[in-house]
C-alpha cells in the first residue's frame, strides 16, 4: 500500500540516513583482540629485566637504573619489592599500598606465583586477558571502537607500566552490560573498576544520571536502584574488611593522593609561575572540575549522551588535575573511544602519550644517575613534553565539546558526520 502524503503545511521530521549500528556479535572481535594481545606480549618481552636483576634482594635502585635507560620501567616489578610482595605481606593489613583495594589484591595474588619472574609473567598474562576483554566489550558496541583500542601503540608502553588495563576492562564491562540494561551486573563491574582505580567513578555517575533522566519510565527507575544498589553493596563488601581492620592502611590511597604535590595540569604550571600556594590551586582546581562536571551533566539530564559527558568531564579533570602519570593517557583514550571522538584525536593522543613515556624515562634516568644534564633537560625538553600532552588533551576536548554528541543518546539516530559515514562505508552501520 502506498504511503499517504502528509497534509499540506505539515512539517515532517527528517530522519538521519545513518544511525548507530546494532551491537556486533560473532568472532569478529578476535582479530583486534590478537592485535591487542600482541602489544602486551611485546611489552612483556621488552620489560623483563635481565636475570642478574630479577632477584628479590637486588636493590630497587639497580633495577630502576636499568629500566629507565632501556625505556622498560614498570611499577609491576618496582613495587614488588617496595610492598614486600615476596613475603606475601597482606595488603592493607600488613602493608600500605597507594592504590584502591582491588589493585592491591591483584598484586598480592600474583605474588603467590613464586619469584619475581613468575610474578611478572602472571601479572602480564592477567593484564593481557584484561586487554582482550576490553576489546571484546568494545567490539560488542561497535567494531571500530575495538580496533581503535587494539591499534593504539599506547598498549606497548602502558599496558604493563601499571595496572590500569585491568581497571579499564572492568569499566568497559560495566558499560557493556549497562547498554544491555543488565544493571545489577553493570553496577558490580563498575564498582569493581572503581575499587581498582578511581577513574571509572566518572562514568558510573553519568550512567546513573542517564537513568535519572528517564525517571518517567519504570524500567529506568528500577534500573537506577539496581545499578547504584549493586555498586554500593559491592564496594562495601570489598572495602569494609580492610577499612575496619586497618583504617590507616586502607585510607592510604586517599591520603596519599590528597597530599601529592603539583606538577601535572595547567593550573599547577600556573602555580609555578604565579607562586600561589598549593592549597589555593587545589581549591581552584576542585571548583573548576566540579563546575565542568555539573555543566556536562545538564545535557545528560535532558537525555543526552552519558558517554560523551564522561569523556569531556574526565579530559577536563586531567587538564587541571595536579598529578598526571603518563599512563593516564590510556584512560583518556578509553573514554574518548566510547564517546566516539574523531579518529584523528586518537592518533594525536597516542602520539602525545608516546612522547610522554619517552620523556618520563629520560628525566627519571637523568635524575637517578645524577647527570648534570638533568637541569637543562628538566627546564627545556621536559616542559615541551608537558605542553604537547596538555595541548593534545585540550584540542581533543575542544573538538569533543563542539562535536554535538552531548545532545545525542547512545543508540539514537545521529546526523551523518565523518564517523558515522566511515562506519557505513565499513559496513558497521
Amino acid at each position: 500500500m502506498a504511503k499517504e502524503s502528509p497534509p499540506a503545511g505539515e512539517v515532517v521530521p527528517t530522519v538521519p540516513s545513518v544511525a548507530l549500528r546494532a551491537p556486533a556479535s560473532g568472532a569478529g572481535w578476535i582479530p583486534p583482540a590478537l592485535l591487542a594481545g600482541g602489544w602486551v606480549l611485546w611489552a612483556y618481552l621488552r620489560s623483563r629485566p635481565p636475570t642478574t636483576l630479577a632477584g628479590v634482594h637486588i636493590a630497587n635502585r639497580l633495577y630502576e637504573n636499568w629500566a629507565y635507560s632501556h625505556f622498560a620501567y614498570t611499577d609491576v616489578i618496582s613495587l614488588y619489592r617496595v610492598h614486600h610482595l615476596a613475603d606475601h605481606a597482606a595488603p592493607y593489613f600488613h602493608t600500605t599500598i597507594e592504590y584502591p583495594v582491588l589493585t592491591g589484591l591483584f598484586m598480592w595474588t600474583a605474588a603467590w606465583a613464586g619469584d619475581l619472574e613468575r610474578y611478572f609473567a602472571v601479572s602480564a598474562a592477567a593484564l593481557a586477558v584484561s586487554a582482550l576483554c576490553a576489546v571484546y566489550f568494545l567490539y560488542r558496541s561497535a567494531p571500530r571502537r575495538a580496533w581503535a583500542f587494539a591499534s593504539t601503540p599506547l598498549l606497548l608502553v602502558y599496558s604493563l607500566l601499571n595496572w590500569d588495563v585491568f581497571a579499564i576492562a572492568l569499566m568497559l564491562g560495566g558499560w557493556h552490560f549497562f547498554r544491555q540494561k543488565r544493571y545489577l551486573l553493570s553496577g558490580v563491574l563498575l564498582s569493581l573498576a572503581v575499587s581498582a582505580k578511581f577513574f571509572p567513578a566518572v562514568l558510573l555517575v553519568y550512567l546513573a544520571l542517564s537513568l535519572v533522566a528517564d525517571r518517567a519510565e519504570r524500567d529506568a527507575r528500577v534500573g537506577l536502584v539496581r545499578l547504584l544498589g549493586a555498586a554500593g553493596v559491592t564496594w562495601v563488601v570489598l572495602n569494609a574488611p580492610f577499612a575496619i581492620a586497618n583504617p590507616k592502611a586502607w585510607g592510604d590511597f586517599y591520603s596519599f593522593n590528597a597530599s601529592r604535590g603539583g606538577g601535572g595540569g595547567v593550573l599547577y604550571e600556573f602555580r609555578i609561575v604565579s607562586g600561589w600556594p598549593i592549597a589555593a590551586v587545589d581549591a581552584l582546581s576542585a571548583a573548576l572540575v566540579l563546575g565542568l562536571f555539573v555543566l556536562v551533566a545538564l545535557p545528560v539530564l535532558r537525555r543526552g549522551s552519558p558517554e560523551a559527558a564522561a569523556a569531556i568531564a574526565f579530559a577536563g579533570f586531567m587538564l587541571v588535575n595536579k598529578t598526571f602519570s603518563p599512563q593516564y593517557m590510556l584512560w583518556v583514550l578509553a573514554f574518548a573511544i566510547i564517546a566516539d571522538w574523531p579518529v584523528w584525536t586518537f592518533a594525536m593522543l597516542a602520539g602525545a602519550g608516546l612522547v610522554d613515556f619517552a620523556n618520563a624515562m629520560i628525566i627519571l634516568h637523568l635524575a637517578a644517575a645524577h647527570d648534570p644534564a638533568y637541569g637543562w633537560y628538566r627546564h627545556g625538553f621536559y616542559e615541551v613534553n608537558r605542553a604537547i600532552r596538555l595541548g593534545s588533551i585540550g584540542v581533543a576536548l575542544v573538538v569533543a565539546l563542539f562535536q554535538g554528541r552531548l545532545r545525542t543518546r547512545e543508540g539514537a539516530p545521529l546526523t551523518a558526520g565523518p564517523v558515522a559515514a566511515a562506519d557505513a562505508a565499513a559496513g558497521f552501520a
